[in-house]
């Protein structure tokens, strides 16, 4: 016991001795740089004010404020932006004599000092705010006698070297005002909210705030925890009374206005306790520019990334348009049947940019912040994949006028069995089993074009994670994908074969303005020829025109597209596009592979013509490229064993005993290629195309033994 009453002596004693020190220092100067000459010295290389971290701000394309994330909530700003009724109020409670000291207040000090001892613990420090600007950013926490000693000699230095505005506002951005507001633009706005957009709060803008919120905040800064509003009302209202009497005391508001201020309500929405993303778009711009490389602007490593994002002050640009996020949500939520658990997902990207102009994740930021448009590794997109099959084929000389066999059920040895979707099938040409989604047709394409070549052409397209594999269920969508994967394949093939990876932000700029990224300069990569990409959309567009996709034909503009439906209906797909537009939409249980989807032209098609519509009801329509000649190329003949290959010229792959099994059938090696034969007799005159599929369309679905349906 005695020895705690010692150490509160010596501390009381050290306070006065430092107020006396001061006293001394008037009367004889320079006194008190001589008595802290080694730490007046030692200071000299913290003269300038250590960086303060500051909170990014996410804007979308129309200039709204998405998101705000950061370690710190803190938005510099300078003084002339700050109110002068704020500025006022701060010096009148924190430093009344702060335009005429010299950074220090000496008669504060001895006061405090005459005042602790009094009451025998230290109740007042009697810092101005100079010194608090110090010990915030220019000292480290300890508390003693020689770190007060240095807190004095650099207010007074920095007195010396810098105008008292200037003082002023690092002191106004510095400081903590609590609840997790740093600075007096982060404090306004955390703490006075107002409903927003997304359903979140927004903030009060500084000049907005009323005479009793000015005085609120202002008064925290003494005990920004101990006078929380929203945890000690109590205090706080008597904190903020102090405040607004010193204001009167000082001639910055009058009697009348204090007592109109004295009324108010205390501020009641609770802000959140810290900068996470509050939505899927904030949310997805962080994760890019952290995983991505070509923000390497901003660091070369992910964390080195990840820290200019969080404490840069960055303002980052996304390029979600708000207009068409709006009609992608209205879409889907007209559409979609109220079945429990089950939900949509929708990517929209622009082709020639690669900006994702709106995002559908799924159920909810709210209810999930698990983002099934984005998140690896996807769902199984059924027979869109096969968009990227019948790209592989075309850009290896294949031709539409091929014929292929359709005939179902088909078994391939080794690389296992499926059948169509609506039995049946026959001979027939490619752009026909494109246009019906016939799965044994496609079988055979996959493997007489080849595996190794499916795959690159599917990451050449966008398909971008490691997980494919040579199975013959790949072209009809087993391997799971992300939804954005497949939009930017089809955004690659509205660009004539050019691939621009999907980019959420277009633009990222300090906080004064100098611009650090900007995505107009990238170029993108050719994935496919411009006449593969030309000759496929001319196929795809009667898909939607007569064949599975008959519920996407849009109202004024023609589209290409391709439906997918999974084992079960347990996810149903639809990609398509125009040449400014590029969408997919997956619809299925927000959980698991739960039956009950239906089919790729059901659900998903309708929704992909609600919001296509809406979003081009003001574009005039695009014509798609000519498909040009090679398009009408003559066919030939395609087998597993290639196209315009004799059966007997090529080994067959083993014949196994299948059994079974929910899991795909285990892969085979991949034939050896062999160079074409020979160029053989032309076949037979294919027979006229089938007609469309039975109303409702889509892609029924295969038992598991079969592998995945359309």
């Amino acid at each position: 016991m005695e020895g705690a009453v010692f150490r509160r002596f010596v501390g009381l004693f050290g306070v006065a001795t430092v107020a006396t020190a001061l006293a001394v220092a008037l009367v004889v100067p320079g006194a008190l740089l001589v008595a802290g000459a080694g730490e007046y010295r030692s200071s000299r290389a913290a003269e300038r004010f250590s960086r303060l971290a500051q909170r990014s701000i996410i804007y979308d394309s129309a200039g709204n404020v998405i998101g705000r994330i950061g370690l710190q909530d803190r938005e510099y700003v300078e003084l002339d932006e700050v109110p002068k009724l704020i500025q006022d109020a701060v010096v009148a409670v924190e430093d009344e004599t702060f335009w005429e000291n010299a950074g220090i207040d000496v008669n504060g000090l001895i006061r405090a000092a005459r005042e602790n001892i009094e009451s025998g613990e230290v109740k007042q420090g009697g810092s101005t705010i100079t010194q608090q600007l110090v010990k915030n950013r220019l000292l480290t926490p300890k508390r003693d006698i020689q770190r007060k000693l240095r807190e004095i000699v650099l207010a007074i230095q920095l007195t010396e070297r810098y105008s008292k505005r200037e003082i002023l506002e690092q002191y106004l951005n510095t400081v903590y005002f609590g609840q997790g507001a740093y600075g007096i633009k982060s404090a306004s706005e955390r703490f006075f909210l107002q409903p927003g957009i997304f359903g979140l709060p927004e903030p009060t803008p500084m000049d907005e705030l009323t005479v009793g919120q000015v005085a609120l905040l202002a008064g925290l800064i003494a005990n920004p925890e101990g006078t929380n509003p929203f945890f000690y009302p109590e205090r706080a209202l008597a904190r903020r009374e102090f405040a607004l009497e010193r204001m009167v005391d000082q001639g910055v508001i009058t009697r009348e206005q204090a007592e109109v201020a004295k009324q108010e309500p205390l501020p009641t929405i609770l802000p959140p306790p810290d900068l996470r993303p509050q939505n899927a778009w904030a949310e997805e711009v962080q994760d890019s520019i952290v995983d991505d490389e070509r923000f390497s602007m901003l660091g070369d490593t992910p964390k080195e990334r990840e820290q200019s994002l969080l404490t840069g002050g960055l303002r980052i640009h996304a390029t979600l348009d708000p207009e068409l996020q709006e009609k992608a949500q209205a879409a889907i939520s007209s559409v979609l049947p109220e079945k429990p658990g089950f939900t949509a997902a929708l990517v929209a990207i622009e082709p020639r940019t690669g900006h994702v102009k709106a995002m559908v994740a799924g159920p909810g930021f709210e209810e999930s912040q698990y983002n099934i448009a984005t998140s690896y590794p996807g769902r199984q997109a059924g027979s869109t994949w096969k968009v990227i099959t019948l790209a592989a084929a075309l850009e290896s000389g294949f031709s539409p006028q091929d014929t292929v066999s359709g005939s179902s059920p088909c078994s391939f040895g080794a690389y296992g069995r499926t059948q169509n979707a609506e039995g049946g099938g026959g001979t027939m040409t490619l752009r026909a089993a494109t246009v019906n989604s016939v799965n044994c047709a496609y079988a055979r394409v996959q493997l007489a074009v080849g595996f190794p070549k499916v795959i690159e052409t599917a990451h050449a397209l966008g398909i971008k994670q490691q997980t494919l594999r040579p199975v013959l269920t790949l072209t009809l969508g087993a391997i799971e994908s992300a939804p954005i994967e497949m939009a930017t394949v089809g955004a690659t093939l509205a660009n004539g074969g050019v691939r621009m990876d999907p980019l959420f932000v277009s633009k990222i700029t300090t906080h004064d303005g100098e611009v650090l990224f900007d995505s107009s300069e990238l170029e993108g990569e050719r994935a496919i020829s411009p006449e593969t990409a030309a000759c496929e959309t001319s196929i795809l567009t009667e898909a939607v025109a007569r064949g599975t996709g008959t519920a996407a034909r849009l109202a004024k503009h023609t589209a290409a597209g391709k439906t997918g439906t999974t084992d079960n209906r347990a996810d149903a797909n639809f990609l398509g596009y125009v040449p400014q537009l590029a969408t997919f939409v997956w619809h299925g249980h927000k959980d698991a592979r739960v039956p009950g989807a239906g089919f790729g032209g059901q659900v998903p098609a309708r929704i992909f013509k609600a919001f296509m519509d809406a979003a081009l009801e003001d574009e005039p329509p695009m014509p798609f490229p000519d498909p040009g000649l090679r398009c009408l190329a003559e066919g030939g003949s395609i087998t597993e064993f290639g196209r315009n290959v004799r059966p007997l010229s090529r080994e067959r792959p083993p014949t196994v005993d299948t059994t079974p099994s929910t899991t795909p059938a285990a892969p085979a090696p991949t034939p050896a290629p062999r160079a074409p034969a020979p160029a053989q007799p032309a076949p037979p005159s294919p027979p006229p195309d089938p007609g469309p599929p039975d109303p409702g369309g889509g892609d029924p679905p295969i038992t598991p033994l079969e592998g995945t349906g359309q």
